[in-house]
């Protein structure tokens, strides 16, 4: 599957080296295009990353605060590399740069509950 992506995205990326003399705007079109195709590609993929997911919430059924924050720290995670390559893409790297922090930030308050309860268990057991 990655490389279906990867020569869709290099074939992509050749084009619109080529289009974007001339015609900008079209470039970007068939870019964004590209990265549609691509997710498209991806859909067994994110299926199975689905059946996964649901599994390891089986897995987890005791522990729902351990569960929800793995599955939202790697939904911060995609999101995040998601928006930074958007922004990459569109030359804001600076805006990258202010989304790669933002995740940071969020998946840093999304363990401090749980680095919190890490320091009691220690406390505790060296009491």
């Amino acid at each position: 599957m990655i490389l279906k992506v990867a020569a869709l995205c290099v074939a992509v990326a050749m084009i619109c080296s080529a289009l974007r003399l001339q015609r900008p705007e079209m470039a970007t079109a068939v870019s964004l295009a590209a990265g549609l195709a691509a997710l498209t590609l991806l859909y067994g993929e994110i299926s199975r990353a689905t059946r996964w997911v649901d599994a390891f919430r089986e897995l987890t059924r005791g522990d729902e605060d351990l569960s929800t924050a793995v599955l939202k720290a790697a939904g911060i995670a995609v999101v995040a590399e998601l928006g930074g390559q958007l922004c990459t893409d569109a030359g804001e790297m600076a805006l990258a740069g202010r989304v790669a922090l933002a995740s940071r930030v969020a998946m840093l308050s999304l363990c401090a509950p749980m680095l919190a309860e890490l320091s009691q268990l220690l406390r505790s057991a060296l009491s």
